[in-house]
């Protein structure tokens, strides 16, 4: 019994490592196109935006 679940445990370590190394270099090709389409994104976006509006300095009043 416990040689059993000691198996289905190793195995389920071994399937999930694979896994994951499997994503990683999946998307390292992914990610370096991904990485190129924000950098067009950021750049067209800089400034304020038209609806948040205008700053405006204030000034402290103090109460006497």
């Amino acid at each position: 019994m416990t040689i059993l679940i000691r198996a289905i445990l190793i195995g389920l370590i071994i399937f999930l490592l694979v896994r994951s190394f499997v994503r990683y270099f999946a998307g390292m090709g992914e990610s370096e196109q991904r990485d190129g389409q924000e950098n067009k994104n950021t750049r067209s976006k800089k400034g304020v935006p038209r609806e948040i509006g205008e700053y405006i300095d204030y000034e402290e009043i103090k109460k006497e």
